[in-house]
């Protein structure tokens, strides 16, 4: 799928190609050699003036930091009054968050990410505001150089989310909180890095942990730890539920940025698999996540989320009563347009 989608940007794209400043780092050309010419005299760390024309990637030179992001506020609102269709008010609010730090030299490349995301909506006059979008991920990645295109990588990442999860409107126990669940991730590999818009890391020793915090949860066995054993006759819990489980294996991590598949459309791609070496090593976890920015202007972006999450540690109510439960893919889409805000 990810061979099909390069192969689908550079046939949208045809008219970038490759160039090299005068220090030898790698910048892109446009097919305008007045705007190239530009660019050039600017140097490798600036960019154009007008914002629909700026080169996708700021350059750092070889020994400098580099620090960007963005952030986006979006809201979506309906209002009705004596409307005969019918129908019901409603507001959602969402906001995002993605920050990137990173150093290169000769021989080390060193990123580090922090992507946040929330979003909270009201539907209907006597409605109770509830979440739709709720979370959080930090990223470490260090590499040593072994040649021009691949690294001796070290990484880590820790992802949760900020409030309790419920089902639905007027749910009382959660199904999900902060740490509850949270993954911390370790792993040692390789990181192939062709350009600055593509990572490929495949970490051989990975050490995924899984950590429930709330007892509840825990007990239940929820997320994949070890649940606690209970004793009906007097409804109590023997022992109780474990709170963290840890799996070793190995994980595969694509990630591709492409500010532009055409003029202010861009594509912010992650796919991430993982096997446990022991336990079912042929059930491989798949987190994969793809998000559009279509930038109207300098401020106005219309962000759309594609998320894909399957885990076969996650057991989902099958029915309404949740006696059946099983793994099951998860989706969830979010449409949002807002604004945005460089970094």
């Amino acid at each position: 799928m990810l061979k099909l989608t390069g192969l689908a940007i550079l046939m949208v794209t045809p008219f970038w190609v490759f160039a090299n400043t005068p220090n030898g780092l790698p910048i892109q050309k446009s097919k305008s050699d007045a705007v190239y010419q530009a660019l050039i005299k600017k140097g490798p760390k600036t960019g154009f003036s007008k914002w629909d024309n700026q080169e996708p990637y700021d350059v750092a030179a070889p020994g400098e930091w580099s620090f960007g992001g963005n952030s986006v506020i979006s809201t979506s609102q309906a209002q009705f009054s004596n409307w005969q269709g019918g129908g019901e008010n409603s507001i959602a609010i969402s906001t995002s968050l993605s920050l990137k730090l990173a150093y290169t030299s000769d021989k080390l490349n060193w990123e580090s990410s922090f992507d946040a995301g929330y979003g909270i909506m009201l539907q209907g006059r006597n409605g109770k505001w509830f979440k739709n979008d709720d979370r959080v991920e930090i990223t470490t990645k260090l590499g040593v150089r072994a040649n021009e295109k691949w690294f001796y990588t070290g990484l880590v990442s820790l992802g949760s989310q900020f409030q309790p999860g419920y089902y639905s409107l007027g749910d009382i126990k959660p199904i999900s909180e902060f740490m509850a669940p949270g993954y911390v991730t370790g792993s040692l590999g390789f990181d192939y890095n062709p350009s600055s818009k593509l990572s490929v890391f495949l970490g051989p020793a990975t050490m995924k942990n899984t950590i429930v915090l709330n007892q509840d949860l825990a007990n239940e066995g929820a997320y994949g730890v070890q649940a606690g054993e209970f004793d009906y006759v007097s409804g109590t819990y023997i022992t109780l539920g474990k709170k963290l489980r840890s799996e070793a294996g190995g994980t595969v991590r694509v990630e591709y940025n492409e500010p532009r598949i055409v003029k202010n459309v861009g594509l912010q791609s992650r796919l991430v698999l993982f096997s446990n070496y022991i336990d079912n090593p042929g059930n491989i976890d798949v987190d994969f996540e793809n998000t559009f920015n279509l930038q109207v202007n300098e401020f106005i972006t219309t962000n759309l989320i594609l998320h894909f999450v399957y885990d076969d540690d996650i057991q989902i109510a099958l029915d309404e009563t949740g006696e059946r439960t099983g793994p099951r893919l998860q989706f969830k889409q979010v449409l949002a347009v807002g604004l945005n805000i460089s970094i």
